[in-house]
């Protein structure tokens, strides 16, 4: 599928970043590059003002050893450790976030027009940690004036399917103490402090470790949300979530991570499109986690 990508591609070329084999976009809207190990999004610069929305760390680890610390990693069909009774059925300890961002991903599908360039890319290995093959997912990436992430789930088996999910998006921020968000608040479950559950304080502003799950309800949808940085503002619309994760490592945990340098964390925020609460697929059902970064 690769051999000819060049030549049948105007817009994509295939790189390598260390170990792993990637793709590069350059269109007339901006460039981009995915990692096929994970479909893992690596950067997004729009031509507009040539600013990278992803944050990518520079001590990332790219020899398949672990996840990549940055950009866009694909967590799926669980999200965090939120499959307990598959812990009760394995001999092991399941891998954090699901099987799917430790694995080498296909190229299933390439367009292109003169507006954006979409690609298609599908796991390698499925039915793994007790679930079925039958269960299938995909990843559809849109490149154009703005980043479109599809994550895309099929239950084409006869029986009903449980799974949780994010997007787990690391943005690229001037300086955390001068950043806020806009267009989440409400309920949030906080993990930094035994996942009791607090109300969101306007404005929102990040000045410690912060590990937040904000649940959705009726008057917090999280469809629409920005971050402001400085100068800097990055818009996000998402769909298909029950939920948006916070997270910043702050500076001692930073410090401890081999693959983030030690203040790495006044550069980036986690702002994750999330289903954490669970979603039943029924037989032939399918579920699509959307993710637009502007």
């Amino acid at each position: 599928m690769y051999t000819h990508m060049s030549k049948q591609y105007s817009s994509v070329s295939t790189g390598n970043i260390k170990q792993l084999q990637t793709l590069k976009v350059v269109n007339t809207h901006c460039k981009a590059e995915i990692a096929l190990f994970g479909a893992h999004l690596l950067s997004f610069v729009p031509n507009s003002d040539g600013k990278d929305r992803l944050w990518l760390s520079e001590t990332a680890i790219f020899d398949k050893s672990k996840p990549i610390r940055g950009g866009v990693p694909i967590c799926w069909p669980w999200f965090a450790s939120l499959y307990p009774e598959l812990k009760a059925s394995e001999n092991s300890k399941l891998p954090a976030h699901g099987f799917v961002r430790n694995q080498d991903w296909r190229v299933i599908a390439i367009e292109e027009s003169p507006e954006a360039t979409t690609i298609t890319l599908s796991p390698t290995q499925l039915g793994l940690y007790g679930f079925s093959e039958k269960l299938l997912t995909c990843v559809e990436v849109t490149f154009s004036e703005k980043c479109s992430i599809k994550l895309i789930t099929k239950n084409t088996s006869d029986q009903p399917v449980k799974i949780t999910a994010a997007l787990h998006t690391y943005f690229n921020i001037t300086d955390i103490h001068q950043t806020k968000i806009i267009g989440v608040g409400g309920r949030y479950i906080d993990k930094t402090k035994e996942n009791g559950v607090f109300e969101q304080a306007l404005p929102y502003l990040i000045n410690s470790e912060t590990d937040k799950t904000h649940l959705q309800d009726e008057d917090n949808q999280f469809k629409f949300i920005q971050v402001i940085s400085q100068l800097d503002t990055i818009s996000i619309e998402q769909h298909g979530h029950d939920s948006v994760v916070i997270w910043n490592p702050w500076q001692e945990k930073s410090t401890a991570m081999a693959d983030m340098q030690d203040n790495d964390y006044l550069n980036m925020l986690c702002i994750e499109a999330s289903v954490t609460q669970g979603s039943v697929l029924a037989a032939q059902e399918q579920h699509t986690l959307v993710q637009i970064i502007g």
